[in-house]
């Protein structure tokens, strides 16, 4: 019975498909199956980390720098969510007037994906403001694969998003160095994919970060010459879990952190260590996630502060009190980092 419905579902959706294509919401047959370029950007630990090509954005003198942060918008097909997700991402950044909007992945979902991808870049677009993305498990369902849908962000106008390595997992592995007016860097941004899903001996979960971008994250921060970094990615880490636990036992400090978790943390079920290699660097101040939409718990845990991006919208599931987005700040003169979240 389930097989039937989802070869049912896949029909429904090439159906969708053909007749969005007919009204011209496709572009072409190509872009109606979804299958996109894939990066031919080759990456190799013994390149000069200095060569890499990455997005950069200016921190103006005498101001601080402003981050606004979108978590799990997930347009899919309800449209009257969609437009209220849209139209709270708008107030937003409008309320906030950030120097960079950042979004923690699923902007879309199901077998729409395709199409609400291009929505939302329309919007993105719409704010005239440098922005980026990494992808989620849902970001790239159905008709549209993860190359389509990269390929669709790395075009836009404004999008600072990068196809990143093709050798290594992950589409959207990438960094954007915040500048200060005479060029030099005060602040990188390091994005990367969590992926999607993966069979493990006991049944299909959710994917994790794999070794080979643990590897390119290392070789990123070697030629930080000391320069902080924030990572960027969609599923949590297992130590997502453990501070949380560690918060609600009263172990870790109450001025260490804000929020709390109304879910369990749905991270990957095999720890590949990413989190271990940030500590030894001691490079990375903060980690920010989405993924689990009732949970916002901002803590510091063994010296990183790990956060979860407020949720963006009422789509897919939700709790109307825990929606908005975060707000992350580089504060001038001392380049300190605070965050927050803004509620809708």
């Amino acid at each position: 019975m389930k097989l039937f419905a989802k070869q049912t579902l896949k029909v429904a959706a090439v159906i969708c498909g053909a007749l969005l294509m007919l009204f011209g919401v496709y572009e072409s047959t190509s872009m109606f199956f979804g299958k996109g370029m894939p990066s031919v950007a080759m990456w190799s630990d013994s390149d000069d980390p200095a060569s890499m090509q990455a997005g950069s954005l200016v921190k103006k003198d005498g101001e601080d720098f402003r981050i606004l942060l979108f978590s799990d918008i997930q347009l899919a097909g309800n449209p009257i969510e969609n437009a209220m997700a849209l139209k709270m991402a708008e107030d937003l950044a409008r309320d906030t007037n950030p120097d960079f909007i950042m979004t923690t992945g699923d902007n879309a979902s199901w077998f729409l994906s395709g199409i609400m991808t291009k929505t939302v870049i329309r919007k993105m677009e719409s704010l005239d403001i440098p922005w980026g993305v990494v992808l989620g498990n849902h970001d790239s369902e159905w008709i549209a694969d993860r190359n389509w849908t990269g390929n669709r962000y790395e075009l836009a106008k404004n999008s600072l998003f990068q196809m990143g390595p093709a050798n290594i997992h992950g589409v959207g592995n990438y960094v954007v160095n915040i500048l200060d007016e005479k060029g030099m860097r005060i602040y990188s941004l390091i994005m990367l994919d969590s992926n999607e899903y993966r069979t493990y001996e006991d049944g299909r979960d959710y994917d994790f970060i794999y070794y080979d971008q643990i590897k390119w994250y290392e070789w990123i921060v070697s030629g930080q010459d000391d320069v902080p970094s924030m990572l960027f990615f969609h599923i949590p880490l297992p130590e997502f879990k453990e501070a949380w636990q560690m918060w609600e036992s009263g172990e870790i400090d109450g001025s260490l952190g804000f929020g709390d978790n109304r879910e369990d943390i749905f991270c990957a079920p095999v720890n590949t260590g990413l989190f271990d290699k940030a500590k030894e660097l001691g490079n990375t101040t903060h980690i920010f996630c989405g993924h689990d939409h009732i949970n916002n718990l901002s803590v510091e845990f063994d010296g990183i502060r790990l956060t979860y991006g407020l949720k963006t919208g009422p789509s897919s599931y939700s709790d109307k009190d825990r929606q908005g987005a975060t707000l992350i700040t580089i504060l001038d003169g001392s380049n300190e980092v605070t965050v927050g979240h803004i509620y809708y």
